[in-house]
């Protein structure tokens, strides 16, 4: 894993839902990247009872505990970022993961991603670490930052908003420790 990190919209989610910001704050301080895309979808949502998942983000990039970044025309990036997206590939991903990948990649970092169909054709071929919403609560669990328990309850929270494997925290401990760091 290789810092800044830089996250898509499903995978800052997962935490924006459960109000659970200061894991990713506590595991990377000021090395979250949000991409402008995301930025942008989590601004879209309307619903002032769902409205926290945005206000939460904005937050944080105030205190400058996030930065946000966007995909400039005249940056290098920007060429492969409309070729992610464009209609005419038939791998189009969305604009948030596209975001993502190839703000990750100029800046030498990890994508933090749970879309593996969309990303893994692209991180493989352009070996880029990556990590998921069940590595970061791994990485804080391994760190001391919860206990088990508390880590059963996160993850149950994030399982009633996102789709997430249907397993609970201790499952996901075990696989960690059965099969080593995996992508850290």
């Amino acid at each position: 894993m290789r810092l800044p990190i830089v996250f898509d919209t499903d995978c800052i989610s997962s935490f924006l839902w459960v109000r659970r910001l200061d894991i990713v704050n506590d595991l990377f301080p000021n090395k979250i990247i949000i991409p402008q895309s995301v930025y942008n979808e989590l601004n879209k949502i309307k619903s002032p009872q769902y409205r926290f998942l945005f206000n939460d983000l904005y937050t944080q990039i105030l205190k400058k505990n996030f930065k946000l970044k966007d995909i400039m025309i005249s940056d290098q990036e920007f060429h492969e970022y409309r070729k992610l997206i464009s209609m005419k590939n038939p791998k189009r991903i969305g604009k948030g993961e596209a975001a993502a990948i190839v703000i990750a990649r100029a800046h030498k970092g990890t994508l933090a991603s749970n879309n593996l169909s969309d990303i893994l054709p692209y991180v493989g071929k352009n070996k880029l670490p990556y990590i998921r919403t069940d590595n970061i609560l791994y990485l804080s669990y391994e760190k001391k930052y919860f206990s088990i328990e508390e880590g059963n309850q996160i993850w149950n929270d994030m399982k009633r908003y996102k789709r997430l494997p249907n397993c609970d925290f201790e499952e996901i401990v075990r696989k960690f420790k059965i099969n080593g760091s995996e992508k850290f």
